[in-house]
């Protein structure tokens, strides 16, 4: 055939597909037409079916290429399996009922053997990548995989959860449910859709026939076949499987991105979900005017804009009555009141999934399915206006037996009039204030902007820190008659510097911003939270834990009350406070108010929000703490992709990942892939934060571990310097993160044969550690151990033995890094008592 650019094909292919399906008679007018409008694409098409023609005289392909399996797999033996029956069959392969056989489980299963005509090519590729994918999934939703391996033919197979039930759209007509009990089954099928997203996995086929329904109402999503993997192989380059697997798609539950060959993302399953939805809720696909060719499927799917449910179902010119009563029948109503249903929010969640532009859609399947849960319970959408009269119909929904009717109706409207003129009044005076507030701001920055001029700088190029420095004096003598604008510029600015590592010259601007806020006529709102929220975290980096934890109660206690409990701010604060109850040893306090700020995360947010995996991974250093390694590791890994997804390879964010990756390695005991995460998240943080950022000391630290660990001294004295280098200037000698550096360096001693230079680092590390922590934290343990260490090799054995022993009653057994301090002081008590001649003794530590 012919070769054709890539251009010259995408062109051409729609109308190809419309000519062969053409009789010959109507063919040759309707080429005739095509010839005088697109006069090239018809000398195209025009070639292609001659060469066709040609091929069919010579009995080309007049036999299936993919021939049928053959009925004599019955009875053969698969794995632990024996074939039963011939379920179906489709392009990749044939997919069989078969009974376990092996005598050791009986059940069935459903057993995907690839086509021998695609082995060794591509088809095997994508049949393995299937295989890898539903390994990855387990979800009561998706069917599950079972096993897989290599028939004794040569045939990979896949073994899957047998499911027995009818597809989705078939399941809801046969039981004649509502709207309603359709909305809730279609949760299910979200949520397994969702779990699949936050596994990185695209389905990009979702349609009826890969959604079954049990006898007992139980959805199962199948066929993970041609699912994209989010997170690539990491090697840059298009396989054969990438570029056959863009194409392999049906069509009518295609999104616009695919037919067009753009990304896909996880947008095109929102916008196949979809199509389900209108399919499942009206009984008509959103193209259903235009299935007669797949030329105009294509366009209607590019170009069209779907019409609206609710209109959908009552388009008495395009669907008969009888056609629109029995639809209606089918589900629980009458065509009028199918349509009053289909109108409104519903109508409004559906148009957004198939919005033809990916970034106006749902941004995540967990945003759609709660919006349906909204509708569910007669609550606001958040893809509807927050109107007042909208919030007061829900209402009226949600309480319809408590309203009773004619008089509570002239009330409300009354009370509405009156209410509804009061607020454009207020909003009348707010949005003067806001045009007054915006104009200062904009006076504001423009001087500071005229200050970066190289006529006024004379070819001074100013920084960044010293825009902020004018700034912060600008609003002092600027904006001093306007406290509560004040006090929100110095906030942003006290919070920039905090983010560049420069906590002195944020406190005072942040301290003056509550002061502010404290003075003002309403001292409880949103901007002195923001402010209360800002500081306490401020306090913490600086170790002071104790002004640092009332500051961020109040500012949870506030934003609570003023925003709800489970507004994304709530959950900024719930994540900061529970890092510094985590850092003072209050682990039981902390982890409530962790897992509180990811369910609200998840819920406003969605999985794949970089907020959402900031709580993930404050969750995950706390389990690490606790030894739960594997999850911990789940969870940074979880949070590192969806940080590169949505911050890019270069954010502070995904260094933080790696560098908590790089712990968890280390608590494997594999130092080399520890030293090797720890040099990947120092790359980036410099690239990101520069050289000298606070929060590289920590970094520097974790890759001295791992280089001690493995016997490089020199190199782990080396990154020592630097992270001292960076924390003493930044917090102080007395900072638990300094302190905590002078341990490492005296574990560094130790590991050298130098126990004089590590004695007083630790006697430095334990004044500071019961000053301002718990009397029986962890940390002070491990101080205590490892300086009743330094002195047992010092032959002080008088002084190391109270030492050990008190580490003892401090470090608890168990798993984690506070486990392995406690085995290692039992090894340091056995060495004591031999170094001092008391084997028995010795022998009870061993």
């Amino acid at each position: 055939m012919s070769a054709l650019s890539r251009e010259r094909w995408q062109a051409v292919s729609p109308y190809l597909d419309r000519a062969i399906e053409m009789a010959e008679e109507e063919r040759a007018s309707w080429l005739e037409s095509l010839r005088a409008r697109e006069p090239a694409v018809a000398a195209d098409l025009e070639m292609l079916l001659e060469e066709r023609s040609a091929l069919d005289r010579e009995g080309f392909l007049e036999g299936s290429a993919l021939p049928p399996a053959p009925a004599s797999l019955a009875g053969q033996t698969i794995g632990a399996y024996t074939l039963v029956s011939l379920i179906g069959q489709g392009g990749m392969g044939s997919v069989w009922l078969a009974q376990r056989s092996d005598g050791r489980f009986q059940g069935q299963a459903a057993i995907k053997l690839l086509n021998a005509s695609l082995v060794g090519r591509a088809g095997e590729e994508r049949f393995r990548r299937e295989g890898s994918i539903l390994a990855r999934l387990a979800h009561p939703h998706i069917a599950r995989l079972v096993d897989a391996g290599v028939s004794p033919g040569g045939q990979p197979y896949l073994v899957l959860e047998h499911v027995e039930g009818e597809t989705i759209d078939r399941y809801c007509d046969g039981k004649g449910l509502d709207i309603r009990a359709r909305l809730r089954l279609f949760l299910d099928v979200l949520a397994a859709v969702a779990h699949a997203h936050a596994n990185l996995i695209v389905h990009r086929d979702i349609k009826p026939s890969n959604v079954l329904v049990g006898a007992d109402g139980d959805v199962k999503l199948l066929d993970f076949g041609i699912a994209k993997l989010l997170e690539g192989d990491g090697s840059g380059e298009a396989t054969e499987l990438t570029r056959e697997g863009g194409r392999a798609l049906t069509p009518e539950y295609a999104a616009p991105e695919q037919i067009a060959g753009g990304t896909i993302t996880t947008a095109t399953d929102v916008y196949a979900l979809g199509i389900l939805l209108y399919l499942l809720l009206t009984g008509r696909h959103p193209a259903e005017d235009a299935r007669g060719s797949t030329a105009d499927l294509v366009r209607a799917i590019v170009e069209v804009v779907p019409r609206r449910l609710s209109d959908s179902v009552a388009n008495a010119r395009t669907i008969p009555l009888q056609a629109r009563e029995r639809n209606a029948g089918l589900r629980a109503t009458s065509p009028e009141g199918l349509r009053r249903a289909l109108k409104g929010d519903l109508d409004t969640i559906v148009a957004r999934t198939l919005k033809k532009n990916p970034q106006e859609r749902y941004s995540s399947v967990t945003a759609l399915a709660e919006d349906v849960r909204r509708y569910l319970e007669n609550k606001p959408i958040s893809a509807r206006p927050d109107t007042l009269a909208y919030r007061a119909a829900k209402f009226a929904r949600r309480h319809a037996r408590g309203v009773t009717a004619a008089a509570v109706t002239i009330l409300l409207i009354a009370g509405l009039v009156g209410f509804y003129t009061a607020r454009l009044a207020a909003e009348r005076d707010r949005a003067r204030f806001q045009a007054q507030k915006a104009e200062k701001v904009a006076q504001l920055l423009t001087g500071l902007l005229t200050g970066a001029d190289p006529y006024e700088t004379r070819g001074k190029e100013p920084t960044v820190r010293s825009l902020l420095d004018a700034g912060a004096q600008r609003i002092e003598k600027e904006l001093a008659g306007e406290p509560d604008l004040q006090a929100e510029m110095l906030t942003v600015i006290g919070r920039v510097y905090q983010r560049l590592g420069s906590p002195d010259k944020a406190r005072p601007l942040l301290e003056e911003a509550v002061a502010l806020g404290r003075r003002a006529p309403e001292p409880e709102n949103e901007r002195v939270a923001q402010s209360l929220n800002d500081l306490g975290v401020l306090l913490r980096g600086k170790g002071n834990y104790a002004a640092a934890g009332p500051m961020l109660e109040e500012a949870l206690a506030m934003r609570r009350k003023l925003l709800g409990p489970a507004h994304p701010d709530v959950a900024v604060t719930l994540v900061e406070l529970g890092r510094v109850y985590e850092d003072q040893g209050l682990e039981d306090r902390a982890e409530p108010l962790l897992r509180e700020a990811l369910a609200i995360r998840r819920k406003t947010l969605g999985e794949e929000d970089h907020e959402t995996a900031t709580s993930l991974n404050e969750l995950a250093l706390l389990l690490r703490q606790r030894g739960s390694t594997a999850e911990a590791e789940s969870l940074f890994r979880r949070v590192l992709a969806i940080d590169r997804k949505t911050r890019g390879d270069d954010h502070p964010d995904v260094s933080a990942a790696l560098n908590n990756l790089a712990l968890v390695a280390g608590d494997r005991g594999d130092y080399a892939a520890a030293e090797a995460l720890s040099r990947q998240a120092l790359a980036v943080s410099g690239k990101a934060l520069g050289e000298r950022h606070p929060r590289r000391a920590m970094q520097w630290n974790n890759l001295a571990s791992a280089l001690r660990e493995q016997g490089k001294y020199d190199e782990a004295a080396s990154a020592l310097d630097e992270a001292l280098g960076i924390a003493v200037p930044a917090f102080g000698g007395d900072h638990l993160l300094t302190v905590a550096l002078k341990v490492n360096l005296a574990r560094l001693h130790l590991a050298r044969g130098e126990p004089a230079n590590a004695e007083p680092l630790l006697r430095q590390a334990l004044e500071v550690y019961k000053l301002k922590l718990p009397e029986k934290d962890w940390r002070v343990g491990s101080a205590e151990s490892l300086l009743g260490a330094a002195l047992t090799k010092l032959g002080r054995y008088d002084e190391a033995e109270p030492l050990l022993l008190e580490a003892g009653s401090a470090l608890p057994e168990g798993p984690g890094p506070r486990g392995r301090e406690a085995r290692a002081n039992r090894e340091r008590l056995a060495a004591l008592y031999e170094s001092w001649a008391r084997s028995e003794k010795a022998a009870v530590y061993r």
